[in-house]
């Protein structure tokens, strides 16, 4: 599967394998992938004043693209979020397609 890693910064190199890692999963739960997006960027929450980690991810699988969002404190905690948004979609139109 090929993966995109946009950022307006540069992308440590444990954040990179951290999606690899994830992104890769997905393919044990649908062997149909084609490939995938992952934006990163640093946003500033208007109400609390502080800075948060927003990650987004597109996936593209034959017919459909599936999209997650994630807000949090960190890349990590982001990722893992948007991942399992992501696998959730995924594991559905499995499901559908199966039936």
């Amino acid at each position: 599967m090929k993966i995109d890693i946009q950022a307006p910064f540069q992308v440590f190199d444990h954040i990179r394998v951290m999606i690899e890692d994830k992104l890769n999963k997905m393919s044990t739960f649908y062997e149909h992938i084609l490939g995938a997006k992952v934006f990163l960027r640093d946003d500033v929450n208007p109400f609390l004043h502080k800075p948060s980690r927003v990650v987004e991810i597109q996936l593209e699988v034959p017919g459909t693209t599936f999209f997650a969002e994630s807000t949090e404190e960190t890349f990590e905690q982001a990722l893992a979020s948007a991942a399992e948004k992501i696998k959730k979609q995924v594991l559905k139109h499995k499901e559908k397609a199966e039936v």
